[in-house]
């Protein structure tokens, strides 16, 4: 058959056969394509791991929908300014919200919660994951959880910790870690992990438990000393940096996950054809060429699956909000 001529009837093109090889949903995508700007909301300042990670997502995916789609960065209220604006969106597949651990825990840190996970909004996908990495400034006297354990007690309270948000998984991490680890510190919440990150650097802040993709090249030059990894087993990209569980915490770990979900009430069809795209843009090797050396995973779970896992991280967090004796404000 021969390649369409007109760029709009080629880009159609190319959407049904992208999407036939992913179970015969091409004549839905091809009808809907071009049917205006995809929206997808990242509550997240850029510059993160969830951003490049979005980003690298929504770049992939507008051809394949055939529609030009649109990266727009709300960050503040702890990811709740951004969610909110996709909570007032039409339930018509046209706005993706960008959504971490983060989306799961703030409903249970607010005395009136302005949204429900469950309730207003239908899961995508699960996409990707990473451990968190303990990481200090190179001022910080400490190579060790010990020595940093005991260093903070020193200072009395006055060390301040990094989140990428109040409420966010690497916040509520740090607090599990602090109580496991028997110190204490200050922490000092950011809009993103970008800005949290920037601040680290500069030694305006002493530590942080960030995202493993967005340390790494900070730690082999030697602007942040790794301290341990969150996880269950040593990172490849740091293969020297022992884990949490190593240095005397057994069983602890912690981590950043990243997914994809849209208004409750959104069509099945939009649910089908979006998937889809982003299932595409998941298996392509670029993206795991350019995010996978840092230390991210890549996932590919779908809508069901990814509902019952967060469920699941709902009960988690709630177990650690009440640990950590954080009261809903």
């Amino acid at each position: 058959m021969a390649t369409p001529r007109n760029p709009m009837r080629r880009r159609l093109a190319l959407a049904a056969a992208a999407l036939a090889s992913l179970g015969g949903r091409a004549g839905t995508v091809a009808a809907q394509a071009g049917a205006g700007t995809l929206r997808l909301v990242v509550p997240y300042a850029p510059g993160g791991v969830g951003d490049q990670l979005a980003r690298a997502v929504a770049e992939r995916i507008g051809p394949v929908l055939g529609q030009r789609v649109l990266v727009d960065n709300k960050p503040g209220g702890g990811t709740v300014i951004g969610t909110q604006l996709a909570l007032t969106a039409p339930a018509d597949g046209q706005t993706l919200l960008f959504v971490a651990a983060s989306f799961v825990i703030q409903p249970q840190l607010a005395a009136r919660p302005v949204y429900d996970a469950a309730r207003d909004f239908a899961p995508l996908a699960l996409m990707a994951s990473n451990p968190h990495l303990l990481v200090v400034h190179p001022s910080v006297p400490a190579a060790t959880l010990k020595e940093l354990a005991a260093w903070a007690q020193t200072r009395q309270g006055a060390a301040a910790f990094a989140s990428f948000g109040n409420g966010s998984s690497g916040h509520l991490g740090f607090e599990l870690l602090k109580k496991a680890a028997g110190f204490d510190m200050v922490h000092v919440p950011y809009k993103g992990g970008a800005p949290a990150m920037q601040d680290l650097l500069a030694g305006q802040v002493a530590a942080m438990l960030t995202d493993l993709p967005q340390a790494v090249a900070h730690v082999k030059a030697g602007k942040l000393r790794a301290i341990a990894v969150a996880s269950p087993a040593r990172a490849a990209a740091l293969p020297e940096v022992p884990t949490l569980q190593e240095a005397g915490l057994a069983g602890f770990t912690s981590q950043s996950w990243y997914g994809l979900v849209l208004r409750s009430g959104t069509p099945p069809a939009q649910l089908q054809r979006l998937h889809a795209a982003v299932e595409a843009a998941l298996n392509d090797r670029s993206l795991h060429a350019a995010l996978e050396p840092a230390g991210l995973d890549f996932i590919n779970q779908g809508g069901a699956a990814f509902g019952t896992f967060m469920a699941r991280e709902a009960a988690r967090y709630g177990d650690a909000i009440r640990l950590a004796g954080i009261k809903p404000e």
